[in-house]
């Protein structure tokens, strides 16, 4: 399923002639997509609430030398009526900061269900 999120979402750029405009005069070669998930139910800590959840997702195996492009998802079970999955706070070329909210908490729910953020991000490598 995710693949084929993120086929799609390449899909709509290219249709709709999506660029990535950088300060930099980069060359095209330098251009990466890189996709990846954090294990699912693993890496979420307490938010100060004490009952939801937030995690840092990594991603230094992409390479990337400035802040990409990043988009992502919530994936698991029981999540359908949780926000927060595709919102992305604090990006990085190395990193990225999820927050997840669950109406009675998403810290258990997230471990319980196994809970994992999907991304693909687009970027220079160079």
């Amino acid at each position: 399923m995710f693949y084929k999120v993120a086929i799609l979402c390449v899909l709509l750029a290219v249709a709709t002639g999506y660029q990535i405009k950088s300060q930099h005069k980069k060359h095209d070669a330098c251009l990466v997509t890189c996709a990846g998930w954090t294990e699912p139910g693993k890496g979420f800590l307490k938010y100060s609430d004490g009952k939801n959840s937030y995690i840092d997702v990594s991603m230094a195996h992409c390479g990337f030398i400035d802040t990409p492009v990043i988009v992502s998802s919530l994936h698991g079970g029981s999540h359908w009526t949780t926000s927060g999955g595709s919102a992305i706070y604090t990006p990085k070329r190395d990193s990225f900061r999820i927050y997840l909210y669950y109406s009675s908490g998403s810290y258990a729910l997230a471990i319980s269900k196994a809970w994992s953020i999907q991304y693909i991000a687009v970027g220079y490598v160079c």
